[in-house]
């Protein structure tokens, strides 16, 4: 098993971490990823309460079109249709989970969404509780104690596609905010 989870770490491309100053700020990153996602994209999402996964989920929702949507915590996911795409949004949250193990239930309904009809894009929210398939995101957000508003997004790939996306991504948002590699938006 540790072989395994070698492997695939060796296959997990790393960015330099994007500050993000105000809400407004963490839209414009927002934007700019979902303007790179697919159906079959796998969106894991990390950070402590309040770092803001559901304020980068919902910017990124509105982004596609889809205004409004809340946290699924209570029911664990919610599925909304993308106007003008192919694919849906399923929105889900880990948060009551000690952990989501392949093969459990929720597991399989991941599994169905991703290879469904539509194929839809995930993003989890306390999605460290759960193993993802290879084709994915990992964003962890964190967040100072300061009350300055500041979000700290770290951003990786996994999988060749993924790993594209959020390459063009990434550059798109160093070109959004004209600032050199790592910088703060």
């Amino acid at each position: 098993m540790t072989g395994d989870r070698e492997r695939e770490a060796d296959l997990i491309v790393g960015f330099p971490a994007v500050v993000c100053r105000s809400v407004n700020d963490t839209a414009a990153l927002a934007g700019v990823l979902a303007g790179e996602v697919r159906g079959g994209l796998v969106i894991i999402l990390s950070g402590a309460l309040g770092a803001g996964k559901t304020t980068l989920t919902q910017s990124m929702a509105k982004a596609l079109g889809i205004p409004g949507i809340k946290s699924p915590t209570f029911v664990t996911e919610s599925i909304h249709r993308i106007p003008n795409h192919d694919f849906d949004l399923v929105h889900a949250d880990l948060y009551r989970f000690s952990s989501a193990p392949s093969g459990s239930d929720t597991d399989l309904q991941f599994t169905e969404y991703l290879s469904g009809p539509r194929g839809a894009l995930l993003i989890v929210e306390w999605g460290e509780r759960w193993m993802p398939p290879d084709d994915r995101w990992n964003i962890s957000i964190a967040s100072p104690d300061d009350g300055s508003g500041r979000r700290s997004f770290v951003m990786s790939a996994c999988g060749d596609d993924a790993s594209r996306r959020m390459s063009r991504a990434y550059e798109a948002i160093l070109d959004l905010c004209a600032l050199p590699r790592g910088g703060k938006v």
